[in-house]
């Protein structure tokens, strides 16, 4: 375990925003969680844990918090089921599931982030969900580890029934053998349809809103005639109006302000109040 101080937050986060934290704690061992949450209650803060922060805001004023971040990774692949830490980067898993001929989350080929983040928010893209192939996870829940089966977790539209708090430790997932040949023209389509219609490549944190019923956050903004509306360093796509660019130094307040302007728009336009699906880490 090691234990930093004041560390600047937006060098972890995809869309480059973010102050120092209290303290980042690394955890390099799974049985380290007990002796830092420990140390955080001894120092009387909260704490939060950090994945591959793409979707994810932070405000960029000096944080009294500590970040979890943890940093040890491993993957075991029998037949068609997957056991893998929640550390370990969804694009790479991709990757090696293309060598496997392993068939169930291609349609979230090109998301950022960790795989406990990705089951954490129920991640889904091109109509795919990773919660349709999660057999078991391994939490930590402040006092000891724990494993959760299908029985016992609920996903739903961007969220599960995984409590804050809990630490996600270990992710099993349930697959399905494929042609290799068939899973990379998927993923091909897959990252062609990206390119041309998100802002792929650039300083984003994914989605902005979650889609209210029947809807299109991004349509919905859209219709409000915001796309390519910006400001200070923060954009809203051309590609994408569900997307927000920083293009330079966008600030905290910058992308606050942004998104409360696409929210008030669609609310007076439509009476659709939309909801973030992204997670906002706020100084206060």
């Amino acid at each position: 375990m090691k234990i930093k101080q004041e560390i600047k937050l937006s060098r972890y986060t995809t869309i480059k925003v973010g102050g120092r934290a209290r303290y980042f704690i690394e955890i390099e061992l799974k049985e380290e969680l007990k002796k830092a949450l420990d140390f955080i209650k001894e120092k009387g803060l909260s704490y939060f844990v950090m994945g591959g922060g793409s979707n994810l805001l932070i405000d960029d004023k000096d944080l009294n918090i500590a970040i979890i971040k943890l940093t040890y990774a491993f993957l075991n692949i029998e037949g068609t089921r997957v056991r893998v830490s929640s550390s370990f980067k969804l694009p790479r898993l991709i990757n090696v599931l293309i060598k496997e001929g392993l068939s169930g989350i291609e349609e979230l080929a090109e998301i950022p982030g960790e795989i406990g983040g990705a089951v954490m928010m129920n991640a889904g893209s091109f109509g795919k969900e990773i919660g349709e192939v999660v057999s078991e996870i391994e939490i930590f829940d402040g006092r000891r580890f724990r494993r959760l089966g299908t029985r016992d977790l609920v996903f739903s539209y961007r969220n599960t029934n995984i409590k804050r708090d809990w630490i996600i430790t270990e992710v099993n997932l349930r697959l399905a053998k494929g042609s290799t040949s068939r899973i990379m023209q998927k993923i091909q389509e897959v990252k062609e349809q990206r390119r041309r219609t998100q802002p792929v490549g650039q300083r984003t944190f994914g989605s902005v809103f979650k889609n209210p019923d029947a809807n299109s956050a991004g349509y919905l903004i859209e219709r409000c005639n915001l796309k390519g509306y910006q400001i200070g360093d923060a954009k809203i796509s051309e590609k994408h109006a569900n997307f927000i660019v920083n293009t330079n130094r966008a600030t905290f307040l910058d992308i606050i302000s942004l998104m409360n302007t696409a929210k008030s728009a669609v609310y007076k336009r439509f009476g659709i109040k939309l909801e973030p699906e992204v997670i906002i880490l706020r100084s206060d």
